[in-house]
């Protein structure tokens, strides 16, 4: 009896001692909000070369602010990212793709910076994703996928025909990964402006799909723009991670 109540003083002390370096999510996203803030000013300034010099700033101070989260949590490692083996490393992954996309930008090189800031989206997307937990940035990142896709294919398409077939190939997918914005499970925050923008972004969504369904070529190209702008406004409602 002695001895099983050693062994389970131990083990209590043991999962005490681990919970005492086990950060909260909710503090992780707090430090981490600023210095994303920057990484998304520099993927927005990277998507054209009128502002380089602006890009270049944002790109500097979302690095030395990864740089001060990366020393606080790497060994700190929030509680939902537990299980991530390799945290250390994927957290401190995003100062080295900084000082990547600002070498890119010094070399007049804009479209490839803004291609190698784009990991650092994935990146975070995974570790969410891993972790189990269910964010309205990562629904938005689903449907920039699927938007860009749709996008490209209508853009390609010379004929009403080849719109058509476009619409029903990806159209529902389209508007799918749409709604899935409403099921993030961190929406209570925004709940207000998010109800307003998503249902304005449907309404665009659904008129550019309409296009393509008409095999209406002028329109379509017309509506898109609509659809990016859709995105940007969910993406942008989300301050933090």
């Amino acid at each position: 009896m002695t001895r099983f109540r050693t062994l389970t003083l131990a083990g209590l002390l043991c999962v005490a001692a681990s919970s005492t370096f086990a950060s909260e999510y909710a503090d992780f996203l707090r430090d981490a909000t600023n210095p994303y803030g920057h990484y998304r000013q520099s993927l927005v300034l990277t998507s054209s070369k009128d502002n380089a010099d602006k890009a270049q700033q944002a790109i500097a101070q979302f690095t030395q602010g990864w740089e001060v989260v990366v020393a606080k949590y790497a060994a700190d490692v929030p509680r939902p990212f537990a299980s991530i083996a390799d945290f250390p490393a994927k957290l401190a992954r995003p100062v080295a793709v900084g000082k990547e996309a600002m070498l890119l930008m010094k070399e007049g090189k804009i479209a490839r910076a803004h291609a190698v800031l784009e990991e650092v989206r994935y990146l975070l997307w995974d570790m969410r994703i891993r972790s189990g937990i269910n964010s309205v940035a990562d629904k938005s990142n689903d449907f920039h996928e699927a938007m860009e896709v749709v996008l490209e294919q209508a853009g390609d398409a010379k004929t009403p025909d080849e719109l058509m077939a476009v619409a029903e190939r990806y159209g529902p997918w389209l508007m799918i990964k749409w709604d899935e914005h409403a099921l993030a499970g961190d929406l209570a925050a925004i709940r207000k402006e998010f109800d307003v923008a998503h249902g304005e972004g449907r309404k665009s969504v659904s008129d550019y799909l309409n296009a393509l369904h008409k095999g209406d070529l002028d329109s379509a190209k017309k509506l898109a723009s609509g659809v990016k702008n859709a995105y940007k406004k969910v993406w942008a409602l989300n301050p933090v991670l």
